[in-house]
């Protein structure tokens, strides 16, 4: 009886040893996918500022150029004028061009406007690009957020965009983003096909692994649920305290862009 005993005690030291080293190894995995994620973000920046410094610049001079010319022409050179025209026309799209990639790269819009803001500014876009109605809901209007919270809840909800645009077959979206008790909760919810199990456990799925190590990262959890009658579900719920500044008022804000 007494090994009996010891053995269990011994089963029991190991087991809550074997808990330790599982507890440890995720507050590890937690604070290695928010260093890299932090170092994705700087690394993006940088490119963000080099791409528009640079090829913005060298755009605009070009642009300023063709201009030039163009007001040294006289109006029997028509071939030219118009060769020049079709120019500056292919030069002011690829500034713009330059602008949308650096602001992918880095959302600048996010220091400026803030989160909800943003997220709003961001709906909007994604019908205006894809014909797809999006709608966006909340009721932190007034809170004030974290400059890493905010940046990965963003890029949360832009990935789920971003699959919904090329997998859900969908015609309607929408976003919400809402305080509910200690936890803020992100909704991106479509009107498509439903996305399936097997696609939202793939090894091959990098978008939600992506969004998985944002959530991680933020001592979050996101699921993700498909019906073919439903379409998709993304849910994402944060901590409050791992996203917001201060108190902030829970007052509806509201924003159908439907």
């Amino acid at each position: 009886m007494d090994a009996i005993v010891g053995e269990r005690h011994i089963m029991l030291v190991r087991l809550k040893q074997a808990e330790e080293n599982l507890k440890n190894s995720r507050d590890q995995l937690r604070a290695l996918a928010a260093r890299l994620q932090s170092i994705r973000e700087n690394e993006r920046a940088v490119i963000a500022r080099e791409i528009h410094d640079e090829f913005g610049q060298a755009l605009t001079s070009l642009q300023l150029g063709l201009s030039w010319i163009a007001g040294k022409l006289t109006p029997k050179q028509q071939p030219l004028q118009e060769k020049i025209k079709s120019l500056s026309a292919l030069v002011t799209s690829m500034i713009r061009s330059v602008q949308r990639i650096a602001n992918k790269l880095r959302p600048g819009v996010l220091d400026e406007l803030g989160l909800v803001k943003t997220l709003k500014s961001e709906a909007r876009e994604f019908e205006g690009r894809t014909g797809i109605r999006c709608g966006f809901e909340t009721n932190a209007g007034k809170a004030t957020f974290d400059r890493l919270g905010a940046v990965a809840i963003f890029r949360i909800a832009q990935a789920a965009l971003t699959n919904i645009t090329r997998h859900a077959h969908a015609s309607g979206a929408i976003i919400t983003l809402m305080k509910r008790k200690n936890y803020l909760i992100l909704t991106v919810n479509d009107n498509g096909k439903g996305i399936t199990k097997k696609l939202i456990y793939s090894h091959d799925s990098l978008g939600i692994i992506g969004m998985r190590e944002r959530t991680l990262a933020l001592d979050g959890t996101l699921t993700l649920k498909g019906s073919k009658s439903k379409g998709t579900t993304l849910t994402v719920r944060i901590p409050l305290s791992r996203v917001l500044i201060g108190t902030a008022s829970s007052s509806l804000v509201q924003d159908n862009t439907q």
